[in-house]
């Protein structure tokens, strides 16, 4: 995290941008639904509003604080 707030050079581009949306988006819509399945298991019922606060703001975590080191991440095989 400190690399990523030392350098925003490497990740305020458009693709690190990008890597960094998808990550959280994926990792909040992942809790999303995992916590709406518990909630279904214990409850019987899916209450849509809960499922849909949860998950919104699972994403919003999720991109604050993985979206930075997706976003400074590099593929493998690359030497920059």
């Amino acid at each position: 995290m400190a690399i990523a707030i030392g350098n925003p050079s490497q990740w305020l581009t458009r693709s690190g941008m990008t890597r960094a949306l998808v990550a959280g988006c994926a990792w909040g819509i992942t809790m999303g639904i995992g916590l709406t399945a518990l909630s279904f298991s214990d409850c019987g019922i899916i209450c849509l509003p809960d499922a849909a606060l949860t998950t919104v703001i699972a994403s919003v975590a999720g991109v604050v604080t993985l979206g930075p080191l997706a976003a400074c991440g590099r593929g493998h095989g690359r030497n920059t």
